[in-house]
């Protein structure tokens, strides 16, 4: 039986070629983008759940509150937080871990080298995270170097497959004088890629011993605990928060929280350290559209299919006059519906395979599991699709099975349940349409977002700005600076603690507001030569820029190795830039007059510049300058046009003046518009999921429009006879569905409208949403509505009367 319905299914499918063609397109479409979409959401939510101790490793957060608010939560504890735990029965074992990129030279050739994933670890994190060590002999360190251990992938590619245990190794350094020495101790099996502790290169360290600080102060670092089995999470933080309170003498003691491991990826949006994270909320997000991908697809064959309903009555009625039972019709069609997904299934595996190099494009990083990497994967996914076929079939299948023999031979498509059939079609192209639409107003608010923050005016000129990373200067930074002001092309230059899109400032702090008693202002300070301001091209509206001309304005770094009082006092009336906001915020009025608030001297009050990103608001700023500086970014400001000549120039002199050291220059601009790569991406992604699900929603109002038109076929053959015009025709059905269409906006308007307002508020600089963007989505929506029940019933209205009013 089982073959015959296959055999009868074929030849359904070729005989209905178009609506054949057309069902299998929209359901390719929806399983394809279906299959991508969930790819993501596996691979995000399978980050480190391969540990073997996975249940009790833990990151330390720490978290600072007054009064019972929260401050600030961060994925870093004080330094001797290590020493305290270790005193805790309860911990197995702790390690600190530091993450980032530098450039190894493993052919050992000078300027030569590859970037590499470093973590920077005690030999402790061997143990807590099960690595597996092919070669040598890590844990014990050897003094009096840098020990290191690398992955079997750098081995093989640099290492011929010989074993390079005891070698060694240089780098390109960003901030020591000279190259460092690296002796190689160990090689490990390579790290799963679904983890945030990305490593190819380990470097191992004796622990920090210092002990805890009591008030507060010291050094911060990363500390991961694993716990002994059986040891619950909530009562050992009780029981070591309730230590610290007593053990520490700040006045607002910090408390401390162990997050679970495979949490850590996903739920860390505070974590300002932490290389590599996703965002759980993202992942939600991209679950549901994955889940409504799937429902449009679904929804357009339940349309196509009892569309042709029509067409399958006489042949219903005759194999039930014939005898045939209701459960061999449902087979019938259930079988039908399982070869329209087997065929869209295999065409969607194709689409989706092809497609894996443009989604680990879009989501830069590569996908540890895919349908296709993953037996266990694939298999879930076929038999989703199996059961898919049957649930999405079942429907059509139990509605055209139901039908009344007699009234099938006579071609009249009456059930007790026509009205309501009717009522779940329209109801599924609203809902269709409804979700086009949402994401069609998103699209558009998003887009203009977007356009927002990389054009907004940010306080100073991006353009023609040039940056060399952060380096140690070797006391040469002066010299090299006024090197490259030489050039004609280089009209000015300062050397920088803080760097365009590369946080706040260097520091913060926290004085009580003129204007409320209580209330505090957060104050961001700058350090940097003399001509940063300058530099950046920030206007001067009161006093005067700081400069080399006035003795005082800089600061020798000497000056801060032993703060005496006199040198304190001095420090207080340390000249410096303030902007207007913080001017306005201080009420300071006059210049030259030390604000003992600031431990500042105000010279010049300079124009309001973001310095952060626009997603938070321009803060106060003061800038403050170094003599010198042997540490920082180099900014420069060139003529247009003349960034090939400037580059040139500055490798130049880099080659003379540090040879060993990395170079790194970047355009500003590239920085700060990168800064914004998650909501590009977010437009790229609505962009393409609008486009997909106006296209699946117009097929299912090709599907209703086709059902009613071959239902009141001899309705429109009467209207041409009595005079009636194909537009008066396309008319009476466009009203119908427009009506239709009007119950989706209702619906979608004000989602939309609520889901883009929420949306929005993560933003300090944001637009707000026009009436005409919901206009423009809802024009588009019914154009493209109207367009497709236009070109469908005008078919059906140039037919010639005498043929649809025939009665065989």
């Amino acid at each position: 039986m089982i073959r015959n319905h296959i055999k009868i299914a074929w030849r359904n499918l070729l005989k209905n070629g178009t609506y054949s063609l057309i069902n299998i397109i929209g359901l390719t479409i929806g399983l394809a983008a279906c299959l991508a979409v969930t790819t993501v959401v596996i691979d995000e939510s399978s980050y480190d759940r391969f540990w073997s101790k996975k249940d009790r490793i833990f990151r330390v957060n720490t978290i600072n509150t007054r009064n019972g608010e929260l401050l600030e939560k961060g994925d870093y504890a004080l330094s001797g937080t290590n020493i305290a735990l270790k005193d805790f029965p309860e911990v197995e074992n702790i390690a600190t871990i530091e993450q980032f990129d530098t450039y190894f030279s493993f052919r050992n050739i000078q300027g030569e080298g590859t970037e590499t994933k470093v973590i920077q670890t005690n030999p402790s994190f061997l143990d807590i995270f099960d690595i597996e060590i092919s070669s040598g002999s890590p844990k014990n360190l050897v003094e009096g170097t840098s020990n290191i251990i690398i992955s079997e992938s750098l081995v093989k590619r640099f290492f011929n497959g010989r074993n390079p245990v005891g070698e060694t190794i240089k780098d390109l350094p960003s901030y020591s004088n000279e190259p460092n020495e690296y002796l190689i101790t160990g090689v490990f099996k390579d790290i799963p890629k679904n983890t945030h502790l990305k490593g190819e290169v380990i470097y191992l360290r004796k622990p920090r011993t210092e002990l805890l600080n009591k008030q507060q102060f010291g050094f911060f670092q990363s500390y991961y605990v694993s716990l002994k089995k059986d040891i619950g999470k909530t009562k050992f933080e009780t029981k070591f928060n309730n230590w610290y309170s007593n053990y520490t003498e700040a006045e607002h003691p910090d408390k401390f929280e162990l997050q679970p491991l495979q949490d850590i990826y996903l739920k860390s949006d505070f974590a300002q350290n932490q290389s590599y994270k996703g965002s759980a909320h993202k992942l939600y997000i991209l679950g549901a559209i994955a889940i409504l991908l799937l429902v449009i697809a679904c929804i357009n064959y339940i349309n196509l299919t009892t569309a042709r309903a029509s067409h399958k009555m006489q042949e219903t009625g005759v194999r039930k006059v014939l005898g045939a039972e209701r459960f061999q019709l449902i087979s019938q069609y259930l079988a039908e519906s399982g070869l329209f997904f087997l065929i869209s299934g295999i065409l969607a595996f194709v689409i989706y395979q092809l497609s894996l190099p443009g989604i680990v494009s879009y989501i830069d990083h590569p996908l540890a599991l895919t349908f296709t990497n993953s037996i266990l994967l694939f298999l879930y996914a076929t038999s989703s699709i199996f059961a898919l076929s049957i649930l999405t079939g079942l429907y059509p299948a139990l509605l055209i099975s139901r039908i009344n023999p007699l009234a099938s031979l006579r071609k009249k498509f009456i059930t007790s349940a026509t009205g309501q059939t009717q009522f779940v079609r329209k109801g599924l192209v609203i809902f269709q349409f409804s979700i086009s639409l949402v994401v069609l107003i998103a699209m558009i608010v998003v887009n203009q977002q977007v356009a927002l923050l990389k054009t907004k005016d940010i306080g100073f000129d991006a353009s023609h700005l040039l940056s060399i990373k952060y380096s140690t200067w070797q006391n040469k930074g002066e010299r090299f600076k006024n090197e490259l002001l030489k050039n004609p092309f280089i009209e000015k230059a300062s050397i920088t603690s803080w760097l365009p899109s590369n946080g706040g400032g260097n520091m913060t702090r926290k004085i009580e507001s003129p204007d409320n008693s209580g209330d505090e202002v957060e104050i961001w300070y700058m350090f940097a030569d003399t001509d940063l301001a300058e530099t950046l091209g920030l206007e001067i509206e009161k006093g005067r820029f700081l400069s080399n001309d006035f003795g005082g304005d800089a600061l020798a770094q000497s000056f801060y190795v032993e703060m005496d009082s006199a040198k304190k006092a001095e420090l207080e009336k340390r000249p410096s830039l303030i902007t207007a906001q913080a001017a306005k915020l201080l009420k300071v009025d006059q210049l030259n007059v030390a604000n003992k608030d600031l431990e500042a001297t105000p010279v010049g009050i300079v124009s309001n510049f973001n310095n952060e990103n626009l997603r938070t608001s321009a803060k106060p700023i003061v800038i403050q300058a170094d003599k010198n500086p042997d540490r920082g970014s180099l900014l420069m400001r060139i003529k247009s046009g003349s960034e090939e000549k400037v580059v040139a120039k500055i490798n130049q002199l880099w080659q003379e003046f540090y040879p060993y050291k990395l170079l790194e220059i970047n355009n500003v601009s590239d920085l700060l518009q990168k800064q914004y790569d998650a909501e590009t991406k977010l437009l790229q992604f609505f962009s393409f999921f609008s486009a997909l699900s106006l296209f699946l929603a117009a097929l299912g109002v090709f599907g209703l429009i086709v059902q009613v038109t071959e239902q009141r076929v001899k309705e429109i053959g009467i209207r041409k006879v009595l005079g009636a015009s194909v537009q008066s025709i396309v008319m009476l059905f466009s009203k119908d569905f427009l009506k239709t269409i009007a119950v989706a906006v209702i619906i979608a308007v004000p989602i939309g409208w609520y889901a883009m307002q929420q949306w929005l508020q993560d933003y300090a600089h944001r637009i707000e949403i026009k009436w005409w963007v919901f206009g423009l989505a809802a024009s588009v929506i019914i154009s493209i509505a109207m367009l497709t029940v236009g070109i469908q019933s005008a078919k059906k209205a140039i037919i010639n009367p005498a043929k649809s009013l025939k009665t065989e």
